[in-house]
């Protein structure tokens, strides 16, 4: 009799207990049905991915606008094709990941960890990349019109064919990246370190070079430029055709 008394009570334990957990959940956990989901079709819209690993997860074509990734653990994932335009990746840990046509229009990527990442033909306009770190990071044919990389490692990048029209690079440092047929037209390069870096058919049409660092004429001598291009005084430029 006792037993069928305490019943009510049971049922109405079993029903509260979920959701106080609920509401004592932070606000920034990740719901398993998103990842779920994530695994299923790689495409996840309005997603909070915030404080979770998800390295080795496909993401090919996804769609992550609305997804808030900050602090991220993506290292190795594969991005390809993925949707990220204004996506918040400041410091993420994208070491290796595959972003390879991937979109980062916009995107906050201010001290991400981008080394040894693919971003083959990746577009990052108008992107901050401000001290990120992007060493021997493929960059071939990346799209970085008006992106901010001050402060930004690129030492040993592939940025061959990349487009960087009026990016800045302040204190920037290339140092030995591949810049071959690379587009850098109205790029601002103050205190960028330059040291072995190759401009072999590089454009620097009016580029401002002036105060770049390790900058030499050897280098120069297989890229071109134009009367606006702005360089050393002890430095000259042939006209690009």
């Amino acid at each position: 009799m006792r037993m069928l008394k305490l019943l009510p009570l049971i049922k109405l334990i079993g029903t509260a207990v979920p959701l106080l957990f609920a509401v004592a959940a932070p606000s920034s956990a990740f719901e398993a049905s998103d990842l779920e989901q994530m695994r299923r079709s790689g495409a996840c819209p309005g997603c909070d991915l915030r404080g979770i690993d998800l390295a080795d997860i496909p993401f090919e074509r996804g769609n992550l606008v609305d997804s808030e990734l900050r602090q991220l653990d993506l290292s190795g994932a594969d991005l390809r094709g993925a949707l990220l335009r204004q996506a918040p990746f400041s410091r993420a840990m994208l070491r290796g990941a595959n972003l390879s046509g991937a979109v980062l229009d916009r995107a906050n990527l201010r001290r991400a960890d981008l080394r040894d990442a693919d971003m083959t033909s990746t577009s990052l306009a108008n992107a901050d990349l401000s001290s990120a770190r992007l060493d021997a990071a493929n960059l071939t044919g990346a799209v970085l019109r008006r992106a901010t990389l001050d402060g930004t490692r690129l030492n040993g990048a592939v940025l061959a064919k990349a487009n960087l029209g009026r990016a800045t690079l302040i204190r920037a440092s290339l140092n030995g990246a591949n810049l071959t047929d690379a587009g850098l037209r109205g790029a601002f390069l103050s205190e960028t370190d330059l040291h072995g870096a190759k401009l072999d058919r590089t454009d620097l049409s009016g580029a401002d070079l002036s105060a770049a660092q390790g900058l030499t004429q050897a280098q120069l001598d297989r890229a071109c430029g134009s009367e606006e291009t702005h360089l050393p005084q002890w430095l000259v430029l042939r006209p690009c055709n």
